[in-house]
């Protein structure tokens, strides 16, 4: 060949007799010249899988199909199966340690107690219910007093509903409800609430629209223990000024319940009740399952008839649905289990992927 160069079989796609028709391109981390890796004659021996650390065909203008050599693939094929196990054992075992954190950390959540108020001590729980039989649905907002700012909002809350509890800092708020979907009426009733630390409250629109008025009732959310169920009486009826609630084995739930009020709470067992309501005349039947180890408040309602109903609502209960163990829920599965319980199943199930 020109110059004394001798034409290798071995290098002979890579080494052409004559130069090529075009202009050196600058590889990313090339190898410079003199060091191990150049040819002489300023030829350079590129490894066939340069097309992966530095740049494929689609970097190279003209295109050539192959910087593979020929000769070489054995050897390529072992070492690049070899840097792949050891690629793959890297990942697998860097995987495996931050599965293994997570892990760790998911059941130390678990294993902690799980509180209504989470970590921040300052806050409470609250929840409102529409009992004002004439009343239409209304839009309910909640906002700071201070600043003004919406914390939350129900839309078309109708007669006899109940929201779920809401977390919220301790302070003072504005409690607004306008007829539903008209956000610029003015407010069918508007009052302040307190959130106190650590405590629950239920904030009621009770009587007729005429004469609406609010009141907030503090909940106790300590639940009774295993076959065991704990209830009271809030009394929102209006065609009763007055009410009595017994089982209908005669056993009383509530006596003499005043129109606006919410009585004591009783443990009673756990399990399906029939209920007699009566008072200023009316009566009513209702039939109720209380679950064991829940807290429940029965409220008294005018039915469609005129008569007396009483509607269930669970308080507490060992779900991910309701505050559970009172405010301080211990460890009886809040809303707060969820997400740690995901992130086990996902290390798990990631953690067998890697073995398949």
């Amino acid at each position: 060949m020109p110059g004394g160069l001798r034409r290798s079989p071995r290098h002979s796609a890579r080494s052409p007799d004559r130069p090529r028709n075009r202009s050196p391109r600058t590889r990313r981390g090339g190898t410079p010249a003199g060091r191990a890796g150049e040819m002489p004659g300023g030829l350079r021996r590129t490894p066939w899988h340069s097309a992966r650390s530095r740049g494929g065909p689609d970097d190279n203008p003209t295109n050539h199909t192959s910087t593979r050599r020929p000769h070489a693939n054995r050897t390529s094929t072992r070492r690049s199966t070899i840097m792949t196990a050891h690629t793959t054992n890297r990942r697998r075992t860097v995987v495996i340690g931050a599965l293994a954190a997570t892990l760790v950390a998911a059941t130390v959540g678990l294993a902690a107690p799980q509180t209504a108020s989470a970590a921040t001590a300052d806050q409470g729980w609250l929840r409102v219910g529409h009992l004002s039989p004439d009343t239409k649905g209304v839009d309910v907002e909640l906002s700071s007093l201070a600043g003004g700012k919406t914390v939350f909002e129900l839309d078309d809350v109708t007669y006899g509903q109940v929201s779920p509890y809401e977390k919220l800092p301790v302070g003072t708020y504005v409690l607004s409800m306008r007829a539903a979907d008209a956000p610029g009426s003015t407010p069918v009733i508007s009052t302040d609430v307190t959130v106190q630390k650590g405590d629950a409250s239920t904030v009621v629109a009770y009587g007729k629209n005429d004469g609406l008025k609010t009141t907030a009732f503090t909940d106790d959310l300590q639940q009774p223990g295993d076959g065991k169920a704990k209830l009271r009486l809030v009394q929102a009826a209006t065609t009763a000024k007055r009410v009595d609630v017994q089982t209908s084995d005669g056993t009383p739930i509530a006596e003499d319940a005043t129109f606006g009020t919410a009585t004591k709470y009783a443990t009673v067992d756990a399990g399906k009740w029939s209920l007699d309501v009566s008072g200023s005349g009316q009566r009513g039947t209702a039939k109720v399952d209380l679950a064991g180890n829940t807290v429940s408040t029965l409220f008294v309602l005018d039915d469609s008839k005129g008569n007396l109903t009483v509607v269930p609502v669970t308080d507490a209960a060992a779900t991910a649905a309701t505050p559970s163990g009172g405010v301080q829920t211990g460890g009886g599965g809040t809303a707060a289990d969820r997400p740690v319980t995901e992130a086990v199943h996902a290390a798990v199930a990631m953690l067998r992927s890697l073995f398949r």
